[in-house]
């Protein structure tokens, strides 16, 4: 089926009756499966096709889908979109966006030998990944969780105002925990790695970064509370970074849920702290080379050395802020509205290891795992999360911590920020977070209490 084709044939239909519509089709395929103990305990393979419709009369709002292909199912699936928006509530806000050039640049998001892989070189590879883990270190007893999956997938839109395109994209990834343990002490933690292209994921690199994760943080005790430096690690700062996205969406300045309301043009951050969202990134997790409404992409700057910039937005954002959509709708099927959501974000990084960070610091903490137990807050900036890593004494790592809690604000966090290293890696947390490890001065830690 030419799924191109349908997608327009849909528009046009919609058109005839006097309004505005597009379609997104996708068509994927999908892998998952775990491994325990050398043999796979899980393993699904699927292919799914769905069109979603979305139709726009007068600024009211009428959506509907269907996997079904049939011809009456399309015509229905149409029909109910046009119905829907005739009893929606107007917005003068929603439209269809005007057509622009989309750059014919290959982003390399393409990986033509996924696409057609046999299932045993992806099994052969998680077995590796196990292998890998529970060989580092004899303390590493048990991996409880080994897992892995990917997407191969293509996206059809066309929509009333003259806009057609299409592209592919790949993405594999693994994930795993491995606990270690030593007498009657035990610890665990995760690493994982995600790529466009499967022959860029190392199966011994991912199973070894989880099984020394888990090894530094056997023995953790507590420390006294205090303030002092930390230095988060790559995957920390990810999750904290993931949260930051949120805030930095212009769908929830607008409906103030963000911290950032009325910030852009002000200092937000330490000269340290520059951060893009760049969808033009090449084998980015998240380029592509339009958003899901058919807006070209870019990179947007958002904070340029402390300097919150840009917001994110999607066409509705955008004209609601009296601004221009940054080309970040996004979908997670087509069973979904749009809704604003980042491509890769990109801290950017700086010159030094991560031995060098950790040399600066006096007296401080080493973040290497976080437990959202307080969680961290989009909307007031508030951070609370229990911690693991390891202390840090005169520029040296010496003993395991556990037991504490991490707490700032993302404002102060910002402002605090005093280095990043070179160290970047990409993190599919809430999007794709490509961040390094950074040192953020003046953070509590809260452990048992001073004598």
């Amino acid at each position: 089926m030419d799924y191109m084709q349908l997608a327009k044939d849909i528009v046009a239909r919609i058109a005839e009756k006097g309004v505005e519509g597009e379609a997104l089709i996708i068509d994927s395929q999908e892998t998952h499966m775990q491994v325990n103990q050398g043999e796979v305990s899980q393993l699904m393979q699927s292919g799914s096709r769905g069109v979603g419709i979305r139709v726009i009369d007068g600024g009211r709002v009428g959506y509907a889908y269907t996997s079904n292909f049939a011809p009456d199912s399309i015509e229905k699936t149409t029909r109910a979109a046009i119905e829907l928006a005739q009893v929606a509530t107007p917005d003068a806000n929603r439209v269809i966006p005007d057509p622009s050039p989309v750059s014919e640049e290959d982003l390399e998001i393409w990986d033509a030998e996924l696409a057609t892989m046999p299932i045993e070189r992806k099994i052969d590879f998680l077995k590796r990944v196990e292998r890998a883990a529970l060989a580092y270190d004899p303390r590493v007893v048990l991996v409880p969780w080994c897992e892995y999956e990917d997407n191969v997938a293509v996206r059809y839109l066309a929509n009333s105002k003259g806009f057609a395109g299409s592209y592919g994209k790949t993405t594999a990834s693994c994930f795993l925990f491995a606990v270690a343990a030593d007498g009657d002490q035990r610890a665990e933690s995760f690493d994982l790695g995600a790529s466009i292209f499967f022959h860029e994921l190392d199966p011994e690199q991912i199973g070894q970064l989880a099984a020394k994760r888990s090894l530094s943080m056997l023995g953790g005790t507590s420390v006294p509370t205090q303030n002092c430096p930390v230095v988060f690690d790559a995957l920390v700062a990810a999750e904290l970074l993931a949260t930051l996205s949120f805030a930095l969406s212009g769908e929830q300045i607008l409906k103030k849920r963000s911290f950032l309301i009325d910030q852009i043009g002000k200092e937000i951050a330490s000269d340290k702290f520059s951060l893009v969202d760049n969808a033009r990134l090449k084998r980015g997790l998240g380029s592509r080379p339009f958003d899901d409404e058919g807006v070209p992409t870019s990179a947007t700057r958002l904070i340029d050395e402390g300097m919150f910039q840009a917001a994110l937005y999607d066409t509705y954002a955008a004209k609601r802020a009296g601004a221009r959509s940054t080309g970040n709708a996004s979908r997670g099927s087509h069973r979904q509205l749009s809704t604003v959501g980042v491509s890769n974000l990109y801290l950017q990084p700086g010159n030094k290891s991560v031995d060098e960070l950790i040399a600066g610091v006096d007296q401080g903490l080493y973040v290497t795992r976080i437990m959202q137990t307080g969680g961290v807050n989009p909307v007031t900036g508030d951070c609370s999360m229990g911690a693991y890593g390891t202390w840090i004494e005169n520029g040296k790592l010496t003993k395991a911590v556990a037991g504490i809690t991490v707490a700032t604000t993302l404002q102060a966090l910002l402002q605090n920020v005093s280095d990043v290293a070179s160290d970047i890696r990409a993190v599919p947390f809430g999007g794709v977070i490509n961040v390094p490890t950074i040192r953020v001065e003046n953070v509590t830690v809260g452990g048992t209490p001073q004598a």
